[in-house]
């Protein structure tokens, strides 16, 4: 079963730095295919969630939060259209929080950052492992997804922009997944 990988704060603000190319190239054994510079992999071979995280982190000079999911459950996050019905733009785009553990907290849904009219983050609705919201960019503003849903939820996340899960789909579907 293939897996996908979602290293948290790795390559931001010059911090955790590494080089996601290399990484995967090192882990040829386990099929990693690097998407992106944030640090997100897609591992084919067969392997635990449990080894893929000790492969990974024996090979990195930080030791950052990790989730692992099955590539179905991202598969199927993508197939069931979340964001169906809205007008996703480079001023308002969608992005999904991969919780790196179970929310210690539930706090009432949507939420909005800052509060009001003016919001800059929408936090919609938890799907399993996933939090998926919207982020309205707005002059000046600061707020980041993954502050909020880990405000939120207490636990540590990660956050892609959807079209990045859409591309993870997308290669997940072209027949490599097992």
């Amino acid at each position: 079963m293939a897996h996908v990988v979602f290293l948290r704060a790795a390559n931001v603000g010059g911090k955790n730095v590494f080089r996601p190319a290399q990484l995967a190239a090192a882990l040829a054994h386990l099929e990693v295919v690097n998407l992106g510079a944030a640090g997100t992999f897609v591992v084919r071979a067969p392997a635990s969630a449990a080894s893929i995280r000790r492969e990974i982190l024996s090979r990195l000079p930080f030791e950052p939060a990790i989730a692992v999911r099955p590539a179905r459950e991202v598969v199927a996050l993508v197939r069931s259209e979340p964001f169906r019905g809205i007008a996703l733009s480079k001023d308002l785009r969608g992005w999904a929080a991969v919780l790196c553990g179970p929310p210690r907290t539930r706090p009432t849904l949507p939420l909005v950052k800052p509060a009001g009219r003016n919001w800059s983050v929408r936090f919609d609705r938890i799907d399993g492992p996933f939090a998926l919201g919207l982020l309205h960019r707005r002059a000046g503003a600061s707020v980041f997804p993954n502050a909020v849903v880990e405000d939120a939820l207490d636990v540590p996340a990660t956050t892609r922009w959807w079209e990045t899960f859409e591309r993870l789909a997308a290669l997940l579907g072209s027949g490599t997944e097992r």
